[in-house]
């Protein structure tokens, strides 16, 4: 069984690897879609970077740490690896780990986005949900869905602002989320609010999402001073 052990933070990224391939879907800059994978990387870079290729710039990354490329999902943050928020939560045998790292001075609000113009930022909030069972597509596309919703109501509750517009944000400009099944256990044909397993994750990213921000606004006041 997979549990929080399973993931490894280091000084640069945040890694998992296992024996068997997970099934995936992610949003990730490496490998993003469908796919079944043996390691999930979520790397941190500097503020500063600006890479005009930065899908090549990844691979090399991934081939310099000795990570398969064919094998591997990969994210990058602006978030320093130390930060991942890592909870691990079971529920009448549903067992799920959320990872997360957010950063939030990019904080966005979706529905005022017009209002606003960006280049790329490699950030911010970035969110794995990797769960124990045997999942369809759909649930595995109802867990993303079920995530980003709970990830909103973490910044809503946490009074997260826009910067640009003065609003409540529900995410950053470059958010990213995977979602990883073992393919071992039991089968779950759905993922939505009215399902256990939808309501464990539901509550797990809430709940993770949570402290990520509590860590965040700590490490803020402490630069403050």
């Amino acid at each position: 069984m997979l549990d929080k052990t399973a993931i490894e933070i280091l000084e640069h990224y945040v890694m998992v690897r296992t024996e068997a391939p997970m099934k995936v879907v992610s949003s990730a800059m490496h490998h993003p879609g469908f796919g079944y994978y043996r390691h999930l990387v979520n790397r941190s870079v500097a503020k500063s970077y600006d890479e005009r290729q930065p899908h090549q710039e990844l691979a090399h990354f991934l081939q310099k740490e000795n990570f398969p490329v064919d094998d591997t999902v990969a994210m990058m943050t602006a978030v320093p690896a130390h930060y991942a928020t890592v909870r691990e939560f079971t529920y009448e045998g549903i067992h799920l780990v959320v990872m997360i790292t957010a950063g939030l001075s990019n904080a966005v609000d979706i529905t005022r986005a017009f209002h606003r113009q960006e280049l790329y930022y490699p950030g911010t909030i970035n969110t794995w949900v990797l769960i124990n069972g045997r999942l369809s597509d759909e649930a595995l596309f109802q867990a993303m869905i079920s995530s980003t919703e709970a990830k909103v109501r973490a910044l809503l509750d946490g009074q997260i602002i826009d910067p640009t517009t003065g609003t409540l944000a529900t995410g950053t400009s470059t958010d990213s989320l995977l979602i990883a099944s073992t393919e071992e256990g039991d089968y779950h044909q759905y993922a939505g609010p009215i399902t256990l397993l939808g309501k464990v994750i539901g509550h797990g990213v809430y709940e993770t999402m949570c402290e990520a921000i509590a860590r965040y606004k700590k490490a803020q006041e402490e630069k403050e001073k």
